[in-house]
């Protein structure tokens, strides 16, 4: 395989890989996905007693 066709079809591979990553992030992980706890609310969650099984 000549030396520049690897190194097109390695550089597709890896600019494919990090889309990919970016697209999962803001698509699951991003701050828009994520759950606001205030102070008082993890307090109460801390202060509960455990539910009896």
């Amino acid at each position: 395989m000549p030396r520049s066709t690897l190194r097109r079809e390695l550089t597709v591979a890896i600019i494919v890989k990090v889309a990919a990553i970016f697209l999962l992030y803001f698509l699951f992980f991003s701050p828009a996905h994520r759950i606001h706890v205030t102070p008082a609310d993890m307090a109460a969650a801390l202060l509960e007693k455990p539910r009896p099984r």
